[in-house]
């Protein structure tokens, strides 16, 4: 009976444990949320996905963030070529 004892009681202190740093990471993920225009994913979603570097920036990611800020122009991926600028244009809307 002790041994039994001498394993449950750490299983239910570690589970105890887990249950509740896991309420706090849903409460963190809840109360920190960053707010993202949805046009970063759709402008994502049309590029080819080369991760390249070619646009000058770190990814396809970094591309599509300054696309949408107006940083980058719609024809900046060497890659996708004018398919993936007519892409753009009609998510921009331009």
């Amino acid at each position: 009976m002790d041994d039994l004892l001498a394993v449950l009681i750490p299983i239910g202190i570690l589970t105890g444990l887990s249950v509740f740093f896991a309420g706090v990471l849903a409460w963190a993920n809840v109360k920190f949320k960053v707010e993202r225009d949805p046009k970063i994913d759709e402008v994502l979603a049309a590029l080819p996905g080369a991760n390249c570097g070619a646009c000058g920036f770190a990814g396809c990611a970094g591309f599509a963030e300054a696309v949408v800020s107006g940083q980058a122009p719609l024809n900046g991926c060497p890659v996708g070529r004018k398919k993936v600028a007519d892409e753009l244009g009609r998510i921009m809307g331009t």
